[in-house]
């Protein structure tokens, strides 16, 4: 019987999967899944890459190109996390390889270079415009490299300045090209949707920066200090893809709206948050937290929240339904404080500096919420799946 129980107890525990270090096979499916899906961009990307890469040489070894290789970098440079990115990729490497071959192969027609003097010389020529022209456009980076590739290549001397420009044209070329085919055919990503979504995320930083200030801290914690540079770094990011986006517009790749108010707007409203911040740590503190900590934190809170209810209507794609009654509401509050400081004359004992600060916080916080009625009006431009960067 004993025996007979214990071989029931291991034939229900495999029934279940719960053997002891065991995970249940169902827990270990939903992690994979959780995985796969949060680091699904990352792997999109990683498969476009790996296309690119094999289709070009594919192609390169059928066209019996003699340096396959440069094509297949090229293929892999020019697939982009997004549709704009590799547009921009696809040309600025192009161009710039362009101009490096032909201004590199006109010099070493010019210029026969076999030792070290004549060398020098012909590389001071090729180069040196080059880079003055890379140093006023990052398109034309690539160009002083081919140059030097074209002069200096072994495969150079052997075919001869002119085959090898042309070659090394071809190459960069079938590399853009299908580098640009596979960001195009293969699970494509419109750089519309991810302006929006890191519009989303600037927008949930500048809510958390609102929100530290609104509690009057004496001491700002780690998370708050950290928190402007998180602003700048995502400020940076959307102008990047706010350019990609609008790439993509110009091509006609894509019906989304135009990024760049939308982008204003944000930048706007960080200017007011750093105003805000600058005027409160600049302020008496016994007037702020003795007799306004009450209604600025109303104020702050309620704008934070508006903030961040546009915010999740950006990522979502949905028209801003609210209004900003309670923000509205929050800001005369601050500023009937204000008033009733002056009826009790307050204000009398404060320097003119300390009085124009408590103005201008409020003056901020109505320039605020004029941004954010904007901000509303951007997240509706963008509402919509058309809005969130069809292809036309």
């Amino acid at each position: 019987m004993t025996a007979r129980r214990h071989c029931a107890a291991i034939d229900s525990a495999a029934g279940t999967g719960s053997f002891a270090g065991m995970a249940p096979l169902p827990d270990t499916a939903r992690r994979a899944s959780r995985l796969l899906s949060r680091h699904r961009p990352r792997l999109t990307q990683a498969v476009r890459m790996t296309a690119a890469s094999l289709a070009t040489f594919a192609l390169a070894e059928a066209l019996g190109l003699p340096q396959e290789y440069w094509a297949v970098i090229t293929a892999l440079i020019v697939t982009q996390s997004s549709v704009g990115g590799s547009l921009k990729a696809a040309l600025d490497r192009f161009l710039g390889s362009v101009l490096g071959a032909c201004y590199g192969g006109a010099v070493a027609f010019a210029m026969p270079h076999h030792g070290a003097a004549a060398t020098f010389a012909a590389l001071l020529v090729a180069v040196a415009p080059l880079t003055v022209a890379a140093a006023f456009s990052a398109g034309f980076r690539i160009a002083p490299i081919t140059a030097i590739i074209v002069l200096l290549s072994t495969s150079g001397s052997s075919l001869g300045p002119l085959a090898f420009a042309v070659d090394r044209i071809l190459e960069i070329g079938l590399g853009c090209v299908v580098g640009l085919a596979v960001s195009l055919l293969v699970a494509p990503a419109r750089a519309a949707r991810a302006v929006t979504v890191q519009a989303a995320g600037l927008a949930r930083l500048l809510a958390g920066q609102l929100e530290a200030l609104a509690r009057l801290d004496a001491t700002e914690t780690p998370e708050a200090k950290a928190l402007p540079l998180a602003v700048r770094k995502a400020l940076s990011r959307l102008e990047t893809l706010s350019g990609e986006a609008a790439r993509e517009r110009r091509s006609r790749l894509s019906a989304a709206p135009d990024p760049d108010p939308l982008l204003r707007t944000l930048m706007r409203l960080r200017h007011d948050v750093v105003l805000m911040r600058r005027a409160m740590s600049e302020a008496e503190e016994d007037v702020l937290r003795v007799h306004l900590a009450e209604a600025w934190a109303k104020a702050a809170t309620a704008a934070a929240a508006r903030l961040r209810a546009l915010a999740d209507d950006l990522a979502a794609g949905r028209r801003p339904a609210g209004d900003d009654a309670a923000l509205a509401g929050a800001i005369a509050g601050y500023r009937g404080a204000i008033d009733e400081m002056r009826r009790r004359q307050v204000t009398r004992t404060l320097s003119t500096d300390g009085v124009g600060r408590i103005f201008w916080i409020a003056f901020s916080l109505e320039q605020f919420r004029r941004n954010l009625d904007d901000l509303a009006e951007r997240a509706a431009d963008f509402a919509g799946p058309e809005a969130q960067g069809n292809a036309v």
